[in-house]
């Protein structure tokens, strides 16, 4: 019991010493206590508390209902991304330009409004390959009267050259662009009239002529839908001055070229008819000569490639010298006839 009496009172010494210890760190340890604020002023204290009070006494006011829609909030749009500009592409090699085919229309194409019409072109069109340069081969039938009467055959070479085209390039100065042919024939021709020489005889004629159509019309006519008929469709009539000259070679042995020259005005029906007159001379005749000339064509094949002509003549000088009168019948047609036997059926009339 002894000991026990004395352990109780060194377990509280102990306890007493700790105690002591533990305040003594704690205390050096924990920070310094922040300095005390002022003692408000109690006339600010006054003033600040009365509105206050005066706000919370005064009574509450009703609501107020509004009729008003609501105000729209306009929403700002997001700022637009900014762009990153892309790196170039890479430079290609230039391609080379690609070769274009222009094919030629399958339309005929329109005639000058002053020269010839469109249906007129049109028809011509079928007649020929190329409506402007073509060649024709005649071949037919002539009687002339000059002092007697002689028959003989007609073979010719003619080359048509139409100028609507150069009309339409130039313009303005469509009016000196002629129409022209050129033809080398054989036929009878009246005799070197000096002496005691009269008559006609076998030679070979070549003639140039130029034809202006400054005066141009269309009139409709009888055989309008007659595949047949050279005239069918619209006439296109043409007026204008025309020249032509050329020589003569007789078959004679001896004989010489004589040249001749004639100049006048003609009209034309669809290009390939013609009436004219004229006046000039001829140095194996002598004296002025007037001249009356036509050539119309009577028949056509359906594709317009053999056409059947007639030709006439009237020459006249006055005083003792006869007249010269000319006829002819002959058939004209293209040059690959002759080699094409399959398009002789074309030469007979009224076929299909």
């Amino acid at each position: 019991m002894k000991n026990e009496s004395r352990i109780v009172p060194l377990i509280a010494l102990l306890l007493l010493f700790g105690i002591t210890v533990f305040s003594f760190v704690f205390n050096r340890t924990a920070p310094a206590p922040a300095p005390a604020a002022p003692a408000p002023d109690a006339s600010a204290t006054a003033a600040t508390t009365t509105p206050v009070a005066t706000a919370t006494t005064a009574p509450a006011e009703p609501p107020t209902i509004s009729n008003t829609p609501p105000a729209v909030t306009t929403v700002k749009a997001a700022p637009a991304p900014e762009k990153i500009q892309e790196a170039p592409a890479p430079t290609k090699p230039a391609a080379k330009p690609e070769t274009k085919i222009v094919e030629m229309p399958a339309t005929v194409p329109q005639a000058p409004t002053n020269f010839y019409s469109g249906d007129m072109a049109a028809q011509h069109t079928v007649t020929t390959t190329n409506q402007d340069y073509f060649f024709r081969f005649r071949a037919g039938y002539q009687h002339t009267s000059f002092g007697g009467n002689n028959d003989t055959y007609w073979l010719s070479l003619k080359f048509y050259a139409f100028g609507d085209q150069w009309r339409q390039d130039v313009g303005k100065n469509a009016w000196l662009v002629p129409d022209s042919t050129v033809e080398i024939s054989h036929q009878d021709l009246p005799k070197n009239q000096t002496g005691d020489n009269t008559g006609v005889t076998e030679g070979m004629q070549a003639e140039a002529n130029f034809f202006w159509p400054w005066g141009n019309w269309t009139i409709q006519n009888c055989c309008s839908t007659n595949a047949f008929c050279p005239f069918s469709g619209s006439l296109a009539l043409a007026l204008g001055p025309t020249i032509n000259a050329g020589f003569d070679q007789l078959f004679n042995s001896g004989s010489t070229p004589t040249g001749f020259g004639h100049a006048g005005a003609r009209l034309t029906l669809n290009r390939d008819g013609y009436i004219e007159y004229t006046v000039g001379g001829d140095a194996s005749l002598g004296g002025t000569r007037q001249q009356l000339a036509t050539e119309l064509p009577i028949y056509q094949s359906r594709d317009g490639q053999v056409r059947y002509v007639v030709r006439g003549l009237w020459d006249h000088v006055g005083g003792s010298h006869p007249d010269l009168l000319q006829g002819a019948f002959f058939v004209e047609m293209p040059f690959d006839f002759l080699i094409t036997p399959s398009k002789w059926s074309g030469l007979i009339p009224f076929t299909k």
